[in-house]
């Protein structure tokens, strides 16, 4: 799945798992990244993420994804969505291109991805935990 150009995520969250992991790629890639992601997640969040394996809460991700360099392109591959009531949980692989130094070439990050979303009390899906774990390219 490719991110596709979406509006802004309505306040009471996407209505499906489906609609929020599109914006969720979407968000990656918009110039108001903190905005679109922050109006995704509860603000209970913990995001596991990083080759070093940061933990981190809703504000400090979402300084860390602002500062990480512009991502062109997110794509999410062999993804398998499980519902347990207001619980879903998605697996991916997910791939992006982060141009951490804007003159070269972007960078490739592959990484095995949980998604965690809860149903919100306003309505919609929040994300509520998400764990990326690097992985190196085949070879």
């Amino acid at each position: 799945m490719t991110a596709p150009s979406t509006s802004a995520t309505p306040r009471s969250g996407p209505a499906t798992i489906e609609e929020a992991e599109r914006a969720w790629l979407a968000a990656q890639t918009a110039p108001d990244l903190e905005e679109r992601l922050r109006a995704l997640m509860h603000p209970d969040c913990i995001v596991v993420h990083a080759a070093v394996g940061h933990q981190h809460g809703v504000d400090t991700f979402l300084r860390y994804a602002a500062q990480r360099g512009h991502t062109g392109q997110v794509k999410t591959y062999d993804e398998t969505v499980r519902h347990f009531g207001a619980t879903a949980v998605v697996s991916c692989l997910q791939e992006m291109q982060v141009a951490f130094v804007p003159e070269l070439a972007p960078f490739v990050i592959q990484a095995a991805v949980t998604r965690v979303w809860v149903a919100a009390d306003e309505g919609g899906w929040k994300l509520a935990h998400m764990q990326m774990a690097r992985r190196l390219p085949p070879g």
